[in-house]
């Protein structure tokens, strides 16, 4: 892997896990799969974050671990496939996480933004209309409370 934080890789620090015969990498908005020290080219496989909707690893048939990502494209439910040596767990781990993490960023729910309160009471007050209203949860109720009065 490369990179100054594994969890938040860019095009410039992508995050690259070599496997068997290809390498996987994640850089922030596509995952591809290549071959080794590459640059992508049109024959590669891609999906963007945006798109996937599953990633599981699992035992290979013989021996070492398998990456499947699974990704919408229109009606279509393709998948990128890819096989992995034994020693790789925990460069495995890192990826799924990052990509995990930004799939939940993307389509995690947003409360609506509104204007500035006048002060803390009503902000506080407006929040809980939002949970009533079933917009927001109670965990990001306490979050933005928390922030609220830090």
């Amino acid at each position: 892997m490369t990179g100054p934080s594994p969890l938040s890789p860019t095009p410039q620090h992508p995050l690259v896990v070599q496997g068997r015969s290809e390498q996987i990498t994640y850089d922030g908005a596509w995952v591809t799969i290549q071959d080794p020290g590459q640059l992508s080219r049109p024959g590669d496989r891609r999906a963007p974050i945006e798109d996937i909707t599953d990633v599981e690893i699992k035992a290979a048939r013989f021996g070492g671990r398998h990456l499947r990502i699974e990704y919408a494209r229109g009606d279509d439910r393709p998948s990128l496939n890819i096989a992995f040596k034994g020693n790789q767990q925990d460069s495995l781990a890192v990826l799924v996480g990052a990509i995990n993490a930004a799939r939940d960023a993307i389509h995690s729910p947003r409360p609506p933004v509104s204007p500035a309160p006048a002060d803390a009471g009503e902000e506080l007050r407006r929040l809980w209309q939002l949970v009533q209203r079933g917009e927001i949860s109670r965990d990001q109720f306490e979050d933005a409370k928390r922030r609220l009065f830090t």
